[in-house]
């Protein structure tokens, strides 16, 4: 019984060590943080010299936090095209429920395709959801034809994107958001 005390015990601290390992890795952000990211957000071609006058944070604090969020929080530097204006006449939204086997060839696929805006693994009855940019119909038509001769599609949607109503707008507004306690 002692063994099975002493095991039960030393299971509990590797627990716990994981727990505070994994509390090292998340920081928790406090409200100067959100102010900054959301003017990055909105625009992270701000200047760090007007992020400080709107947010009343010191020009020095400003700068070591947006040093910690490049290695913690910021994933990529880009920017919003408009792909109309280029072109780029049909948006569409492809769900999709791929055969097993042909997962992976599909990974490397939507990597590689230059059509793909966006890529994401789902659940609920799909593998995956692609937002795709062509100059018309026809492309997209070409591009579904050459899906379906490439791999085991055992299920469609989709769905064309009329319209942009909002886009990449989370954490970017003025309002106050409730942050959660660790990030």
């Amino acid at each position: 019984m002692l063994i099975n005390k002493a095991e039960y015990f030393q299971s509990m601290v590797k627990m716990l060590v994981r727990s505070l390992e994994k509390m090292e890795k998340t920081a928790e952000l406090k409200e100067e943080d959100a102010q900054i990211l959301s003017h990055l957000r909105n625009n992270a071609r701000t200047s760090l010299v007007d992020i400080s006058k709107e947010t009343h944070i010191p020009q020095s604090t400003v700068y070591q936090r947006l040093e910690q969020y490049e290695r913690k929080y910021i994933k990529k530097h880009t920017c919003l095209l408009d792909f109309e204006r280029l072109g780029f006449k049909v948006k569409t939204m492809i769900v999709l429920k791929i055969r097993k086997e042909d997962r992976l060839n599909f990974l490397e696929f939507i990597a590689q395709h230059p059509h793909i805006n966006n890529a994401h693994k789902t659940n609920d009855g799909f593998d995956f959801i692609l937002e795709c940019v062509f100059v018309d119909h026809d492309h997209c038509k070409i591009f579904l034809e050459e899906l379906g001769e490439h791999f085991g599609i055992e299920q469609k949607c989709v769905y064309p994107l009329l319209q942009n109503l909002k886009q990449e707008a989370f954490l970017a507004g003025t309002s106050k958001i409730t942050l959660p306690r660790s990030c």
